[in-house]
């Protein structure tokens, strides 16, 4: 049970990174459509 609760908190961990990385490259691309403008 514990390995589990490890488990799930490494993984939220990491998802948490991915969404991060994903918000900024969506973020940075609309600033750089917006500059074309």
């Amino acid at each position: 049970m514990k390995n589990l609760v490890l488990n799930f908190q490494l993984l939220a961990f990491y998802t948490n990174i991915f969404m991060n990385c994903t918000y900024k490259i969506i973020f940075q691309k609309k600033i750089e459509n917006f500059s074309c403008l």
